[in-house]
C-alpha cells in the first residue's frame, strides 16, 4: 500500500515526535527544556528526535524513567558524527526550578547508553577541533613517554599544527604537522591499530612511524571510571563506537 504526501508527512511527524505515556506536562515544559540544554550542548543537529517515558507523577518529582535521542549530522564541540543515538534512564533532574523558568540541570550522575558513528568526511572536518587537537597532544606525549615517539626528535621542541587522518580497516593513518621555534616545519605520520582489551581499555597496537623500520609494541590506555565501550569497529572510511559513558552534574 502506498501513502500520499500528506499521509507520508503525517507518519514521519509521528516517527521523530517525543512518546509519552502522558500528554499535558511533558510537551509544554519538559520537551522544550529538554531541547534547550541539547542545543546548549551540540553545535548542530539535523533530524533531532527526542523520545520520553514516564507518567507525569513520576516526573512531577523530578525523575525521568527512560529518554532517547537521536540525531543526523550531529556536531558537538567541532566534531562532527554522522549518525548518533543515546538512551538514559533513571534520570533525577531539577523540574521544580525548571517550571520556575530555571534551565534544565541533572541531580544525579546518569550513565547514557549509545551508539555514533563517524565517517572518512567527519573526522577530516572534526581534526581541527580543540576537543581532539588536545586529545591528539596527548597522545603524542604519552608516545613519548612510553618511549615509543618519533626516533631522533625531543617532542618538547616541536609544536603540533593541525593534523590529517585516514579510517583504514581496522587501522588509522595520522599525519602530524609540526613546527619548532626556528619555523621549520615536517610532518610525522603515524600507523595504529586500535583495539579493546575490555569495556575500559583501550590497546594501540603495532604503532608505527613509516620510514623507521620498527613497529612498537601495544600501548594499553585506561578510559577511566564511568566509561565502558562494548564495540569500537573500524573500517575503511567509517569508526563505529558503542558503549556507556557516565554524565556528572
Amino acid at each position: 500500500m502506498s501513502l500520499t504526501s500528506p499521509e507520508m508527512a503525517q507518519a514521519k511527524a509521528a516517527a521523530v515526535a517525543p512518546l509519552t505515556s502522558e500528554q499535558g506536562l511533558i510537551p509544554r515544559v519538559l520537551q522544550p527544556a529538554l531541547r534547550w540544554w541539547l542545543a546548549s550542548q551540540l553545535e548542530q543537529a539535523t533530524e533531532l528526535a527526542i523520545e520520553i517515558q514516564g507518567g507525569d507523577r513520576q516526573i512531577l518529582r523530578g525523575y525521568l524513567p527512560h529518554v532517547r535521542v537521536a540525531a543526523a549530522r550531529a556536531n558537538y564541540r567541532g566534531i562532527q558524527l554522522r549518525h548518533a543515538v543515546v538512551q538514559a534512564e533513571q534520570i533525577q533532574i531539577n523540574l521544580g526550578q525548571v517550571l520556575r523558568g530555571k534551565p534544565l540541570k541533572l541531580l544525579a550522575a546518569v550513565p547514557v547508553h549509545g551508539e555514533v558513528v563517524l565517517s572518512q568526511e567527519d573526522l577530516s572536518a572534526s581534526l581541527g577541533a580543540p576537543l581532539l587537537q588536545s586529545g591528539l597532544r596527548e597522545l603524542l606525549k604519552l608516545l613519548d613517554q612510553r618511549g615509543l615517539g618519533k626516533a631522533g626528535v625531543n617532542l618538547q621542541e616541536w609544536q603540533l599544527l593541525h593534523t590529517q587522518g585516514e579510517l583504514g580497516a581496522g587501522y588509522l593513518h595520522l599525519v602530524f604537522s609540526m613546527v619548532n621555534a626556528q619555523g621549520e616545519q615536517i610532518d610525522w605520520h603515524l600507523r595504529i591499530r586500535l583495539r579493546l582489551q575490555d569495556e575500559r581499555t583501550l590497546c594501540l597496537e603495532n604503532v608505527h612511524w613509516p620510514g623507521e623500520p620498527n613497529t612498537h609494541p601495544t600501548v594499553a590506555i585506561d578510559l577511566g571510571d564511568g566509561v565502558a565501550i562494548q564495540e569500537l569497529r573500524l573500517e575503511a572510511g567509517s569508526l563505529r563506537v558503542r558503549g556507556m559513558i557516565c554524565i556528572y552534574p
